[in-house]
């Protein structure tokens, strides 16, 4: 069992079987947006138990969540394998970044598995002098303008917040479009807006960013490390 499981062939198996069940994907979600139109508005377990009415349509991601588990298991036992029986000291920059670059795509998977089991994201329409509680965190609108940037022809709104969190300390914070306000863990959106003072704002946790972004910063010094070891090995 131990053999499968380090073995390249099971990774490459996996690999195909993976691309399969993503090609079935690209053609069941056109043909039912009526079904996957929300996909990205929620957690993908939350959106995935919410919607197994269509299990005929959406085995497809239940099946993509096992083969990535399995080949995240088979990336961990080649990583510690090769740790354990391979590494020495002569070429050790080559050796060990084909499996720091392993740990980097692990850490982003297990990112994206704490995110979506623990996370969650929420829509919430209101209007300027509304206050609205999200996890214990009391969010009044105080003001909304709307601007026009030099060398831009749209408009862009921004949302004047004032945040009330469990302890009672309080700010006021602007968001705007692509400029979320951070509090508590939570990321605050304005996602749209009109001059007659409804907003729409949007509430996320993402418990696994942290997780993301240490597997991305991983995965570029792994990459970096086989760069270097392959310049070397031309250049002598």
């Amino acid at each position: 069992m131990l053999g499968v499981l380090k073995s390249i062939k099971t990774a490459l198996y996996l690999l195909g079987t993976g691309m399969v069940i993503f090609l079935a994907g690209s053609v069941y979600i056109p043909n039912n947006l009526d079904i996957f139109s929300e996909i990205n508005d929620y957690p993908l377990f939350k959106w995935l138990f919410a919607n197994l009415g269509y299990i005929d349509k959406t085995y497809w991601i239940f099946a993509s969540i096992v083969v990535m588990a399995a080949l995240s298991l088979n990336m961990v036992v080649c990583t510690v394998d090769a740790i354990v029986n391979k590494l020495s000291r002569k070429g050790i920059i080559q050796k060990l970044s084909p499996h720091i670059v392993h740990t980097g795509v692990m850490l982003v998977l297990f990112g994206h598995l704490v995110s979506g089991a623990l996370g969650f994201k929420k829509d919430i329409p209101a209007r300027v002098g509304d206050t609205v509680t999200v996890n214990n965190l009391e969010i009044q609108i105080k003001d909304l303008n709307f601007v026009t940037l030099r060398g831009e022809d749209q408009e862009r709104w921004r949302v004047s917040l004032l945040v009330r969190n469990r302890e009672g300390s309080e700010r006021v914070s602007v968001a705007e479009p692509a400029s979320p306000v951070f509090e508590s863990r939570l990321a605050i959106y304005a996602k749209s807006a009109e001059h007659n003072g409804r907003i729409l704002l949007g509430v996320v946790y993402d418990p696994g960013v942290r997780w993301e972004i240490s597997g991305a910063v991983i995965f570029v010094l792994g990459s970096a490390g086989l760069f270097w070891s392959r310049y070397n090995r031309l250049s002598t």
